[in-house]
């Protein structure tokens, strides 16, 4: 077990966390009440960007200090509600909630997934996996934040080629290839900032290999999965199809 020693740079890194957080959600705020954006623009904003708050990892003295601000966030996203006291919290609910979250009693369930999805990653590359090898939780959280952000935004948009679900849901072509192709993206920024910049284990030719292999079954499970469930489902089974694969290369034992 890791001791709680958090040192002065992790508090600083913690703060800078929290604040990019508040910052991206009092944009989507802004945006929503001040030029009349939709709750649906905002949300998937905030849920395009505000998950990068889990790259203090690599640059942090202790690995505890990331994961006490992702369990700050599960706590208060699932006390935001409309009848939250705190006038803070129920403005979160205003800006990120939908009519799926407004069924789950109240709470804003797909944030809250989210948030535990981020949580159980890192605390898992904090206390049992070596930290090291958080590239692959970062891959699948990464896919998560800018595939599942930017395939619901492109498949509403532009969507045209639909077709079902095995869940019931309706996918689109265009949605689901903007999943791989933000999927993609995201799990090479991750493996680029934590892998070979943060613990410098992976090659550049890994770094593709591994990101196609996040991109492709990202992909597959976000087409798969309920929408209210896809926050948890898609990083934890992407991280777990990096992490064999990084077995499999050889990078990580």
């Amino acid at each position: 077990m890791i001791a709680l020693e958090i040192t002065m740079w992790d508090l600083t890194l913690m703060g800078i966390a929290y604040l990019y957080v508040v910052i991206i959600i009092s944009i989507g705020e802004l945006l929503r009440k001040k030029l009349n954006y939709s709750i649906s623009f905002t949300r998937k904003l905030i849920h395009l960007f505000a998950g990068f708050s889990a790259y203090i990892i690599p640059f942090q003295d202790n690995p505890w200090s990331a994961t006490i601000v992702a369990i700050t966030f599960v706590i208060l996203l699932y006390f935001s509600s409309p009848n939250s006291p705190i006038k803070v919290l129920s403005r979160w609910f205003e800006t990120m909630a939908d009519r799926e979250d407004e069924l789950s009693a109240g709470h804003i369930m797909g944030p809250v997934y989210y948030s535990i999805s981020i949580t159980v990653l890192v605390a898992l590359f904090t206390f049992i996996l070596p930290v090291e090898y958080s590239f692959t939780a970062a891959a699948g959280l990464t896919a998560m934040y800018l595939g599942d952000g930017l395939g619901t935004t492109i498949g509403l948009r532009y969507g045209k080629h639909k077709y079902r679900a095995p869940t019931g849901g309706t996918r689109s072509l265009e949605g689901s290839l903007a999943v791989f192709v933000g999927s993609f993206v995201g799990a090479m920024i991750a493996i680029v900032v934590f892998g070979m910049i943060g613990f410098s284990i992976v090659t550049i030719n890994d770094a593709i290999v591994l990101s196609l292999i996040a991109a492709i079954v990202a992909t597959i499970v976000e087409a798969i999965s309920p929408s209210l469930y896809d926050n948890f489902t898609v990083p934890l089974i992407t991280t777990l199809a990096v992490y064999i694969s990084a077995m499999y290369l050889g990078i990580i034992v």
